[in-house]
């Protein structure tokens, strides 16, 4: 390669990147191996000035040489500087609009503006983040706006209810023809939280246990059949062989709650620990509640001795079934980008995400306001969603029914 082009690729590069330009100046000259010419092997054969003036030559050679391999090296810093140093200036003065797919008021929605509030600081350029609330449909509505209309250079993000990210294989919401996604093509920034539901007891009851459960008619409370106190307990009938008995028709959990302090009926299958822990407290504290499973992938660290429903099952089919029909809980108050980002402002958006989960402001903030903060890395979402979607058709089939309400 001549110096002149070596020249001309570092300007070629240096203004397609927007990186002030280097220029290495030297002769014009062809240069590569050294090699044993005639001419080199004949040096030392020469007597007096003919030497001198050979040597003066060969060092003369070196020393372009060493420059030439001075300036490739600066060319090849350039050519691979890496990128990040681009998207790091990108974010400078812009402004992130943050799509939070659900009303406003509601958990969901305080936790896109928990990170609204702290994410700029741990985005390099610290953007400015505007929150714009979206519901409609489960984040349906939010969904297709990110994967359709959204610009794909890292200014548009959103956070959504964790379950639309199944509605393409399991028609959860019964409208599966809307979703005009698809949530492997998408980008997906982490999670905020793991969710953990809980099959909890009332302490005079005489169950005690999940075998407890499997020999006798439990009566437990649910506001419908197509919610989580209702689908987790038909769940664990199939998979299991419990006795959960559903009592559909409360408002609201807090109805349950007090139908189980009056014993109208004896727990409430599916709630999530969390809300528990926010709303009763007390019912943990004074162990008023016995709780005899947990749904998750892995357990709460609050839960350290509570057996998970998936470790109770006994064959792979099962398994595979709970697996996949409690996934979304794994992924609690998920937040993505559109499909098609340059990888090096994902990974910005990413690590920045992360990074503001694991601050202590966020944290204290977070506590102020009672929510649980269990983050996830948003590869780890992205992998959890592809390993689901490719559940066996029968299996798929066989939860999709259980989620609707139907017999298994």
């Amino acid at each position: 390669m001549r110096a002149a082009s070596l020249v001309l690729v570092i300007i070629a590069r240096s203004l397609s990147a927007g990186y002030p330009i280097i220029v290495c100046l030297f002769s014009v000259k062809t240069f590569g191996k050294r090699d044993l010419s005639p001419h080199n092997r004949d040096i030392e054969e020469r007597d007096g000035p003919q030497r001198e003036e050979a040597a003066d030559r060969e060092t003369e050679m070196g020393r372009f040489a060493t420059r030439a391999h001075i300036c490739t090296a600066l060319a090849l810093s350039i050519i691979f500087l890496p990128t990040a140093v681009a998207a790091e200036d990108f974010y400078r003065g812009k402004q992130i609009r943050l799509i939070s797919g659900s009303d406003a008021g509601g958990g969901y929605d305080a936790y896109a503006r928990l990170l609204a509030r702290h994410w700029p600081e741990f985005i390099p350029g610290q953007p400015s983040i505007i929150v714009q609330n979206m519901p409609g449909a489960s984040s349906m509505k939010a969904m297709n706006e990110v994967a359709n209309n959204a610009p794909k250079d890292g200014t548009v993000v959103a956070g959504v209810q964790n379950n639309i990210a199944f509605e393409p294989l399991l028609n959860i919401s019964g409208s599966r023809e809307n979703a005009k996604f698809d949530p492997l093509a998408l980008n997906w920034i982490g999670a905020a939280t793991k969710d953990v539901s809980i099959a909890a007891i009332w302490h005079t009851s005489s169950i005690h246990t999940v075998q407890d459960a499997m020999k006798r008619s439990v009566n437990t409370g649910a506001s419908g059949p197509a919610t989580s106190t209702s689908i987790t307990a038909r769940i664990m009938n199939s998979v299991l062989g419990t006795k959960f008995n559903v009592i559909n028709g409360y408002k609201s959990q807090n109805a349950i709650n007090l139908a189980i302090e009056r014993g109208e009926v004896e727990g409430t299958i599916g709630v999530q620990y969390a809300t528990i822990a926010t709303t009763n407290p007390n019912w943990l504290s004074e162990k008023q509640i016995r709780i005899i499973v947990q749904v998750a992938q892995e357990k709460h660290p609050d839960l350290p001795d509570v057996p998970l429903l998936r470790d109770l099952v006994t064959t792979p089919e099962a398994r595979q079934e709970v697996d996949l029909a409690f996934a979304s809980l794994s992924m609690g108050r998920p937040f993505l980008a559109p499909g098609g980002l340059p990888a090096d402002r994902v990974k910005i958006l990413r690590d920045s995400f992360i990074a503001a989960f694991d601050s202590p402001a966020l944290r204290a903030d977070a506590k102020k306001v009672k929510l649980e903060v269990i983050p996830m890395r948003g590869e780890d979402v992205n992998k959890l969603l592809a390993e689901q979607y490719k559940t066996p058709k029968p299996i798929v089939d066989k939860v999709r029914a259980m989620l609707a309400g139907g017999k298994s």
